[in-house]
């Protein structure tokens, strides 16, 4: 009996930012059964309360998320900090400054706060569709991100192409940090050793739960780490082949189709 399933927000539990029907009542079925749904992000945590009201976990004590790839777990009664392990503020520094001299919008997630420069208005929708706080910053200067504690920075463009070239780069002269890719327009730069794999680690040994008791369902390079981790790694029908071929179910349906509900129904309600 599978005893925690972690899931992606964006591409996998969601549809336009919530979730639908049929994964809250599929998630409802799994936590009667005693496993518990615990979602794994590159959001913050202001950005999840509502969807933690769809899936029955806000605010309770004994339920959790994971944030910011791994970089912040929390329990959700009063959004306990649990672990927090983020950018230090000069490998931080050395990263915006990076983003100054190429052609992407740059994101910087303090623990509160999204601050965007180089603003797209795609983007900016997006954080608004998202309920993200966030600023929008007319100067590019860090000073104003200084004694913030940093969780992650992400790099946006929709060129993946253009994307991997920059990681390619940047992975020469950042061996401390770790690179993923989210949502076909992200890189997501965290610190090194803290991915998504780390996250569910440290909550699975938190909450003494064997990792092979554990069920991950993502669909983009972020999720990679936690769908290697767990005891069954999913990913939707939507994945890139290279992720599906290192998983260790690939999901009939899409995200928009059900693909959770399809991994629930598969592994949990049998």
């Amino acid at each position: 009996m599978y005893k925690i399933l972690f899931s992606d927000l964006d591409e996998t539990l969601l549809v336009n930012h919530h979730v639908p029907s049929f994964n809250q009542e599929a998630i409802r079925k799994a936590r009667q059964k005693g496993v518990r749904f615990v979602v794994a992000t590159g959001r913050s945590y202001n950005m999840i309360q509502e969807i933690l009201q769809e899936v029955g976990t806000y605010n309770q004590e004994g339920e959790y998320a994971i944030c910011f790839n791994g970089g912040l777990i929390i329990e959700n009664k009063n959004n306990r900090i649990l672990h927090f392990k983020g950018l230090e503020e000069q490998l931080a520094k050395a990263l915006f400054e990076r983003g100054r001299f190429l052609d992407v919008c740059v994101l910087v997630f303090t623990l509160d706060c999204c601050y965007i420069y180089h603003p797209d208005e795609n983007e900016i929708e997006r954080k608004k569709a998202q309920k993200a706080p966030f600023q929008v910053m007319d100067k590019y200067d860090f000073d104003v991100l200084k004694g913030q504690k940093i969780a992650k920075i992400l790099f946006m463009k929709r060129d993946m192409d253009y994307l991997r070239d920059v990681k390619n780069i940047l992975e020469k002269d950042f061996s401390n940090v770790s690179f993923s890719f989210s949502s076909n327009r992200y890189i997501e730069m965290n610190a090194k050793g803290i991915d998504k794999g780390y996250g569910i680690s440290w909550l699975c040994d938190y909450l003494k739960i064997d990792l092979k008791d554990a069920i991950a369902i993502g669909d983009n390079y972020n999720d990679v780490p936690m769908i290697k981790k767990a005891g069954v790694g999913c990913c939707v029908q939507s994945s890139f082949d290279d992720i599906k071929s290192l998983s260790d179910y690939v999901c009939e349906k899409d995200y928009f189709e059900g693909s959770v509900k399809e991994v629930i129904e598969k592994f949990i309600e049998d």
